[in-house]
């Protein structure tokens, strides 16, 4: 192979990388879930500006002021796992 590249076989791991996507999804589904249910929640809360969270970027991103961080935090582990997911 080192002579001649185009002769290099590599193994691609198709099962494996199919099982992989699809442990990817049923997180993604899983943490979906947490992110509605939390909504849904914080929506209903009269405890600072949590029912604003849902509605408006700008508050979740201010929530740890607000001494409430679950919902954006599950925002920004949806992120990093929906990056992964798209890069396979």
């Amino acid at each position: 192979m080192g002579l001649l590249p185009e002769t290099a076989i590599f193994r691609r791991f198709g099962a494996l990388n199919a099982q992989n996507l699809l442990y990817l999804q049923a997180e993604l589904t899983y943490l979906e879930k947490q992110l509605r249910e939390c909504e849904r929640a914080d929506n209903k809360s009269p405890k600072g500006l949590k029912s604003r969270y849902a509605l408006d970027w700008l508050w979740l991103s201010r929530s740890a002021a607000d001494g409430d961080e679950e919902q954006w935090e599950l925002v920004k582990k949806i992120r990093a796992t929906l990056k992964e997911y798209s890069e396979l």
